[in-house]
């Protein structure tokens, strides 16, 4: 069985390994897809809480042995804590992820949980599947958002959380979805899915801004552009740290909120939007173009919308 692995900083190997054997809990699955973002090429960069050698990528498709078509919802948790009983086990303080705690889709083959496997229906294109992990964790950012059929809402970057912000906020009717992108590729996409492009030159503009990047300035940008007390929600990670004019913001009285992944619920629900997408969206990457592409990602290059590892390719 091959399995590309994050061996050190910068660099992924591919290997043989022994195919995984299922525990009585377990199902192993034929990995038919495995998509890229940002948690893998900010892994490439900086490994994180990954154990080296690690297998990345936690948006994960692919058959049981038995033919069945699925997908894997890649969080585990406690179960019994507050954070579990309030349905958000990405919160919880033994939370564990597919793909960063544990080997993840980067491999031909994976032994699964059987509670993580999520049924898919055949009239989802395993490429339409690439976006439901992203389109989660957008899920649950309009949630804590509390975006209604009123809300003026501002989307920066168009890669798989702002294409799945797009397609959460027009599924709820929002009157206005503005969307800003440096690839024409990915903001074509988003207008697909229900957005205009956003105009930079207006400010205190928007009840609700999401930044999906992470960087000082698209943070920056995000809270200039929300309205006096509006709500901005930041989803991306590209930086640590946070800089904030904190007279401004407070006299504003803005609110900011974070919002990282997603319940199984918003899981499944995230199908649903997944069908919006058009599978020729997603670039299928082979073992060894696999390395490349985060690159270009890294190096600023997004004309790719969605890059995924078709391991058995």
């Amino acid at each position: 069985m091959k399995k590309l692995v994050l061996e050190r900083r910068g660099v992924l190997t591919l290997v043989d390994a022994p195919p995984p054997v299922a525990t009585t809990d377990e199902e192993v699955i034929n990995v038919e897809l495995a998509g890229l973002g940002g948690s893998e090429y900010l892994g490439l960069a900086k490994p994180g809480l990954r154990k080296l050698p690690n297998a990345m990528a936690h948006g994960i498709v692919g058959q049981t042995t038995s033919k069945r078509r699925v997908a894997v919802y890649p969080i585990s948790a406690c179960g019994k804590c507050l954070q579990c009983e309030n349905d958000t086990p990405q919160l919880c303080i033994q939370w564990q992820m597919t793909g960063v705690h544990s080997d993840g889709g980067f491999s031909q083959q994976l032994a699964v949980h059987k509670q993580a496997l999520v049924d898919l229906p055949d009239s989802l294109s395993w490429e339409q599947a690439a976006f439901i992990e992203p389109f989660a964790n957008s899920l649950n950012a309009v949630e804590l958002a509390h975006l209604t059929k009123e809300s003026n809402v501002a989307i920066i970057g168009a890669g798989g959380l702002g294409l799945g912000l797009v397609a959460a906020a027009a599924e709820r009717g929002c009157r206005n979805i503005s969307i800003s992108d440096l690839s024409e590729t990915r903001l074509k996409a988003a207008h697909h899915l229900g957005s205009n492009t956003l105009a930079y030159d207006v400010e205190d503009a928007f009840d609700a801004v999401f930044d999906t990047v992470g960087t000082n300035e698209s943070r920056e940008t995000a809270i200039r552009l929300t309205r006096k007390s509006g709500t901005c929600i930041l989803l991306g990670f590209a930086e640590p740290r946070i800089e904030l004019d904190g007279g401004s913001f407070i006299r504003s009285q803005k609110r900011m909120i974070g919002a990282f992944a997603y319940s199984k619920d918003q899981f499944k629900e995230a199908i649903n939007l997944a069908q919006k997408t058009k599978p020729e969206w997603v670039k299928n990457l082979s073992y060894n173009e696999v390395q490349p592409q985060l690159e270009q990602f890294q190096s600023g290059n997004f004309k790719t919308i969605k890059a995924a590892l078709r391991p058995h390719r």
